[in-house]
């Protein structure tokens, strides 16, 4: 992943501390509500995370969500360019416009290849120094930083990137932060059981439908959704099938936030054998 152009890059005459100027040896943070806190990553937080980052197994994710669901994370606020720092690169003010040398802050994105938008956060002033020492640790709790990613339109949230326990956070875990609701995997998610059900009613060619979990065959965090169809029908049929069910999930809104990945797999009503078609 890439930075955004907003933030774009450090200007080059702020030191190596964070871009407050203060060094982040002994460092407290200033907010009043965290006036007692260190700074210091919870150890059982990196624990849970590590767990997560090495494993990932069900019972790991469950724990680690526990664990951040009341959290408090580092956001890093950077220094964007003054109009000081553009002069001194020969832009030139605009007319009436005078140079300021101070430096706005800004929050930071992170942009995959792909177009999606990740969110970066961390559990310690260690941990935001070691990803970049001239950024200024803000405190928060987790469901705000996870309200905030999602306005800033990121599906994903790091936490802890560069460290030896960077776990990332996906689509399904950032909505159950941000509304403050226990982390369910989706085949275990009564919304997206309900969901399916419902997707599933009414669809000439489909005897049922069902959810399993996926991880096993199809990846971390995918959701295995098994058509059971009648026998015979002809492959526009079976797309037909298989596109209406899709839309009218993806039409859910509260369904999607819940699903990090879809493997469709097909029985005929009597085949034992699936063709698998990955969505």
């Amino acid at each position: 992943m890439s930075r955004d152009a907003d933030p774009p890059p450090h200007p080059d005459h702020l030191r190596p501390s964070d871009s407050g100027g203060i060094a982040f040896e002994g460092r407290h943070l200033s907010d009043p509500a965290f006036a007692q806190d260190t700074g210091e990553s919870d150890p059982g937080l990196v624990a849970a995370l590590a767990a997560l980052t090495r494993t990932g197994t069900t019972d790991d994710v469950r724990d680690a969500m526990a664990r951040l669901a009341h959290a408090r994370v580092l956001v890093p606020i950077v220094a964007t360019p003054s109009a000081a720092a553009a002069a001194r690169h020969g832009v030139a003010p605009a007319e009436g416009e005078e140079f300021d040398d101070s430096a706005e802050m800004a929050t930071v994105t992170l942009t995959a290849p792909d177009g999606r938008r990740a969110f970066p956060v961390f559990t310690g002033v260690g941990a935001v120094a070691a990803w970049d020492p001239q950024a200024r640790p803000t405190p928060k709790l987790m469901p705000e930083v996870a309200r905030t990613a999602i306005e800033e339109g990121c599906d994903t949230l790091l936490v802890d990137l560069g460290s030896p326990h960077a776990a990332v956070l996906r689509l399904s875990h950032l909505w159950a932060l941000a509304q403050e609701r226990p982390w369910q995997p989706a085949h275990e998610d009564p919304v997206v059981r309900l969901g399916v059900a419902e997707a599933a009613q009414g669809i000439d060619g489909l005897l049922r439908a069902r959810v399993e979990d996926g991880a096993a065959v199809h990846g971390s965090g995918a959701l295995r959704l098994v058509l059971v169809l009648r026998p015979g029908l002809d492959q526009q049929t079976i797309e037909s099938v298989v596109t209406l069910v899709g839309e009218r999930l993806a039409a859910d809104p509260e369904v999607r936030i819940r699903i990090d990945d879809l493997a469709v797999v097909l029985h005929s009503g009597d085949s034992a054998d699936p063709e698998t078609l990955e969505g």
